[in-house]
């Protein structure tokens, strides 16, 4: 292993096992996860058919991004992806920045997904929105808790159920448009497309997955970015003829609702069509939400074990082998969000975080090539470099701005938040540090 991937020369590669279509299989099943089910209706509502633009634009700016991500996956095949890579380049102060950025951005992500398991338990049981989504909180940390892990043949099962009903339903709705529901295509003007792409941004959200694979892939060079373009080309394809189904199917005003698609079912296919994509939906949040809380629980852990955050944060439970208080901590927040958070709010704020922690391994990529630093023959190299990093900056500005004042208040008071806890810790390390030398000096003197 060279000297980039900063692992230790004993430690031995990782086995190469995942083909083109084992890594597409990775990249789709990450993606399509309960986002879909909810932001079509935030989108819909937003720029009503022009929503349709909205995810190509989407589509555009996650592939700018996924292409650097995937050079840096070769390059830094490291456990915590971004913020190792970021930690290890840049430094623990930026590390920290990214870390809580990401940390973040999934804790606000959080909120349009269990607020979306709630709409669609209320549409099959009238269960108050509200108490629903505090329902599936309980659940999820309990499982983890517990120490309970769930297949992956589990969750490969829900999310492919999530495709099949999602396929069988934009079919349906395709085939059976009302134009006159088109006709008025872009009621809010490029304005609304804008401010709907940072929402079906975050249905793309997962495609790193594959990027972060790359030490698994086989033939890295040629199959990582193949994978990557296929995924979200397939994910595109899925979500346009989702999204014309739902805008041909019913207005903006009866999609912005915490069950959008399982309304649009019902007008389809009758009752029995709202009811099973309901409990598709079901399913598929309660996986994301369960997933979403795995990976915030660890990237808070992982800060905590390097030092960024309160040690307390780094305790594993003797028996379960979990990371107990950050699990906990993490499913108070999820539950904190949950009750207070609308969707586009949670939205706004999480799609500006979540932007947010893309910009470091972008800036960790154009320090590693000014440096030179080595890779391998393996590694994949951008195409047209020149010309895909300066477009991957001008899109995640572009998404910045679409997050609008919410967003970049909301973003900035978690941010302010983060950076008053961490200097916290690193004075009182300090602190510590200087205590402890002048002991050692103390004891040398009488000594």
């Amino acid at each position: 292993m060279h000297k980039s991937d900063g692992a230790p020369a004993t430690q031995p590669p990782l086995r190469r096992g995942l083909g083109l279509r084992e890594a597409v299989s990775l990249g789709v099943g990450g993606t399509i996860g309960g986002g879909i089910f909810v932001l079509i209706g935030q989108g819909a509502a937003l720029a009503g058919p022009g929503v349709l633009i909205s995810f190509g634009l989407a589509f555009v700016a996650a592939l700018l991004i996924a292409l650097p991500y995937a050079e840096l996956s070769c390059r830094y095949p490291l456990a915590g992806g971004g913020y190792a890579m970021t930690r290890q380049v840049l430094g623990e102060h930026w590390g920290f920045v990214m870390g809580w950025s990401f940390w973040g951005g999934y804790i606000f992500v959080s909120g349009y997904v269990i607020v979306g398991f709630g709409g669609y338990l209320s549409a099959l049981t009238g269960l108050p929105v509200v108490l629903g989504s505090l329902l599936l909180v309980a659940v999820c940390t309990a499982v983890n808790l517990g120490g309970v892990r769930l297949s992956g043949r589990w969750q490969n099962v829900v999310i492919l159920l999530g495709i099949v009903v999602l396929a069988v339903f934009a079919f349906g709705g395709v085939l059976s448009l009302h134009p006159d529901l088109l006709a008025s295509f872009l009621p809010a003007g490029l304005g609304g497309v804008a401010a709907a792409t940072l929402v079906t941004f975050l249905a793309f959200g997962g495609f790193d997955m594959v990027a972060a694979a790359g030490e698994e892939v086989v033939e890295p060079r040629r199959n990582l970015p193949k994978a990557i373009i296929l995924t979200l080309f397939l994910v595109l394809g899925l979500y346009v003829l989702v999204a014309l189904a739902a805008v041909g199917t019913l207005s903006p005003e009866q999609l912005a609702t915490e069950a959008p698609l399982a309304d649009a079912a019902q007008r389809l296919a009758g009752p029995a069509g709202g009811t099973l994509m309901a409990v598709a939906a079901l399913l598929t949040t309660a996986a994301t939400a369960n997933a979403v809380l795995i990976v915030t629980s660890r990237i808070s852990f992982a800060m905590a074990r390097d030092g960024l955050l309160p040690a307390r944060l780094a305790s594993v439970s003797r028996s379960t082998r979990v990371p107990w208080v950050t699990i906990a901590l993490n499913g108070a927040l999820f539950a904190v969000i949950a009750a207070t958070v609308s969707i586009p709010l949670a939205a706004k704020i999480g799609g500006f975080l979540y932007v947010l922690h893309f910009v470091f391994p972008l800036v960790v990529l154009v320090v590693t090539r000014r440096r030179k630093l080595p890779s391998g023959e393996q590694d994949f190299r951008i195409p047209a470099v020149w010309l895909v990093m300066p477009l991957a900056f001008i899109a995640c500005g572009c998404l910045f701005l679409t997050s609008g004042l919410i967003g970049l208040s909301g973003g900035g008071v978690w941010l302010l938040i983060g950076l008053v806890c961490h200097f916290s810790v690193v004075f009182a390390r300090r602190r510590n540090a200087i205590g402890n030398q002048g002991s050692d000096d103390g004891g040398k003197q009488r000594g």
